[in-house]
């Protein structure tokens, strides 16, 4: 640890293991994906605790995926619940539900994921919710397993959105934009 590392604020420290933790999932490296996503929820843990004021709703998001993805569920609802309440960012409905369903609330994780915004875009996620919202409401689901179907959703949508990208880049636009944070 250099000098200069002491100087980098919390949530730069954050932001920076998460967009790295989500490099490391697109790449198929889940190990070291969940080292930056640790170190990513340790570092949203001392800025949300020196946090004076309001803290962006971006911050929120990215420190309750890192929790979510570490399994701290508890603390993945928490601030995803501030999150939802202030702006509507995707990635926090569908992280919120699949915290809520890893906790065995399969009623709070249809009502998060029932509530992600069709505005977003991202077609496989979003049928991917739908489904999984329809055989929660209907009884009886298995939570781990509509997990495992978002995740693998998710996945999927990331490798399309990452087509897309290379894609715009190469000069070309018919392909349709995808929305972030």
């Amino acid at each position: 640890m250099s000098f200069f590392s002491k100087l980098v604020r919390p949530e730069t420290k954050g932001k920076k293991n998460f967009e790295r933790g989500r490099a490391a999932e697109a790449r198929g490296d889940f190990g070291k994906a969940e080292s930056y996503f640790g170190e990513g929820a340790a570092a949203y843990d001392t800025y949300f605790a020196g946090a004076q004021g309001k803290v962006r709703p971006s911050h929120l998001v990215m420190a309750g995926v890192c929790y979510t993805r570490v399994g701290r569920y508890e603390d993945a609802l928490r601030v995803f619940a501030e999150c939802v309440e202030r702006k509507e960012i995707p990635d926090a409905f569908v992280n919120a539900g699949y915290a809520a369903a890893k906790l065995g609330r399969g009623d709070e994780a249809a009502r998060y994921w029932s509530l992600y915004p069709s505005w977003a875009g991202q077609r496989k996620v979003e049928s991917a919710l739908k489904e999984q919202v329809r055989l929660i409401r209907a009884g009886g689901p298995d939570l781990d397993a509509a997990c495992e179907a978002v995740a693998v959703a998710v996945f999927e949508q990331d490798k399309v959105n990452a087509r897309d990208r290379n894609f715009r880049e190469a000069g070309r636009r018919t392909s349709e934009f995808r929305q972030g944070y």
